[in-house]
């Protein structure tokens, strides 16, 4: 996938129960294979949010987890879809389309939530460290999008480039 920009909120409404504060936007190009390491990028990728917390400031608050659509949310169903429909888990079989049967994930397989949490916890460490090797362009861009409030994905490669 291509980044073309990551933005945040120049603004935070006191009155709203649930907003989005920033967000990074992705290219999809739809003739990709979406093979398991594909899957397994996203979901590092999803959880590269609250990982940032963890490296740059100790922990993660509530943000990033818990709601419907939040980062976690969001990689928790990937990986539930590896292990339960798209046959690149431990096992091979698959209960279908998660989004049809949201209910019935754990009455097939009472093992299927610690592997997906194997495969959460694996990728969170896999994005720490990403962003630990990263720790120098991070703060630079932070600074960055903190000040112009968006940068196109073309920046961030950049600073992640002189890094070196």
């Amino acid at each position: 996938m291509e980044l073309v920009k990551v933005a945040i909120v120049g603004r935070i409404r006191v009155d709203e129960n649930l907003q989005s504060l920033g967000h990074a936007r992705f290219r999809r190009d739809p003739w990709v294979r979406r093979t398991k390491q594909h899957y397994l990028d996203l979901i590092a990728m999803s959880l590269a949010g609250m990982a940032a917390e963890q490296v740059f400031l100790g922990g993660h608050d509530d943000g990033a987890a818990g709601n419907e659509g939040s980062d976690l949310f969001e990689a928790t169903k990937t990986a539930m879809a590896l292990e339960r429909s798209y046959g690149m888990g431990v096992k091979l079989a698959s209960y279908g389309d998660p989004k049809r049967h949201p209910g019935d994930s754990g009455h097939f397989d009472p093992m299927l939530l610690p592997r997906v949490d194997r495969i959460l916890q694996k990728q969170f460490e896999r994005a720490k460290t990403i962003l630990d090797r990263h720790r120098e362009a991070c703060v630079v861009l932070a600074d960055q999008l903190a000040s112009q409030l968006e940068l196109s994905g073309q920046e961030v490669l950049d600073a992640l480039d002189s890094q070196g």
